[in-house]
């Protein structure tokens, strides 16, 4: 039997009594940092017989490992630093290649970033979680732009050295008006959740160095619902990529492609380029 287990995303106290069960009974204890775990393990009086490091780097090693453990008899229990294995963390590759060849996998539930903060969210409609956005910019910018108009909130991840550049985007592709709950060191000393509109945080995290710091995770609050049955203005990215376009093509092969980037009403394009003095042909 492989479990996957949940342990606690920063309060030492969010831990099952399942969980330290499990750690004390099993034979292999597979941890991302076996420091980070073994932290975890004294706080609670718990003895692990074996803890063995699985990181991003060594997976695909570890988990050729952990079959021939499991065909020897043996009970794996893998953890991460913080939250569930898997979800944002390794351990989808080893969950995988131990359910391929026939063994068992049990999930041991607990605490979770997303979850936490939805909780105190006030949100009363559906929620997808997609977890860290890409590094670099244009990426990021590409994924946020799918998020422009939808019914739904959004949750993602990140690390406080791209929050500024992050929320920076945000604001450039959803405008400064569009809401969004940032939760801030969720369950620590030092926790901040704060709803507001993307203008207002990132002047609240541009004049407090200590709000860049920690780990974030950012609720992106769907658009008003009166605004998806009928347009009645173009959002910034809209108008950026349009403005970008005419620059170089005819209006309305300009529109056309426009639309098919990041969206919009037809009508309210031509009127844009009406109102900018362009000539349609």
């Amino acid at each position: 039997m492989l479990y996957i287990c949940a342990t606690p995303i920063g309060n030492l106290q969010d831990i099952s009594l399942r969980a330290l069960k499990i750690f004390a009974s099993v034979d292999v204890l597979l941890c991302e940092d076996t420091r980070t775990s073994g932290i975890l393990l004294k706080a609670h009086g718990v003895y692990a017989k074996k803890l063995v490091s699985m990181h991003e780097h060594n997976e695909a090693e570890i988990s050729d490992k952990v079959i021939a453990w499991l065909q020897d008899g043996l009970s794996i229990c893998q953890i991460s630093d913080a939250g569930t294995p898997g979800i944002s963390d390794p351990g989808a590759r080893l969950c995988q290649k131990v359910l391929e060849c026939g063994f068992q996998v049990s999930p041991i539930p607990g605490a979770c970033a997303y979850t936490a903060l939805l909780s105190v969210s006030g949100l009363v409609v559906s929620s997808l979680f997609y977890g860290f956005l890409p590094n670099k910019s244009v990426a990021r910018k590409k994924i946020l732009q799918q998020w422009c108009e939808v019914s739904y909130a959004v949750c993602v991840y990140e690390a406080p050295h791209r929050i500024v550049a992050c929320v920076t985007d945000m604001l450039d592709v959803f405008g400064g008006e569009r809401e969004v709950i940032m939760g801030r060191e969720l369950t620590k000393q030092f926790e901040t959740i704060r709803k507001c509109t993307l203008s207002r945080l990132l002047e609240f995290i541009n004049q407090d160095s200590n709000q860049q710091r920690g780990e974030f995770v950012l609720l992106i609050c769907p658009v008003v619902v009166e605004k998806l049955t009928e347009q009645t203005f173009l959002l910034p990215m809209q108008v950026k990529t349009l403005s970008l376009l005419l620059a170089e093509l005819p209006p309305k092969k300009a529109i056309k492609i426009a639309q098919e980037l990041v969206g919009g009403d037809k009508n309210l394009m031509y009127k844009y380029a009406i109102d900018h003095k362009l000539i349609l042909d």
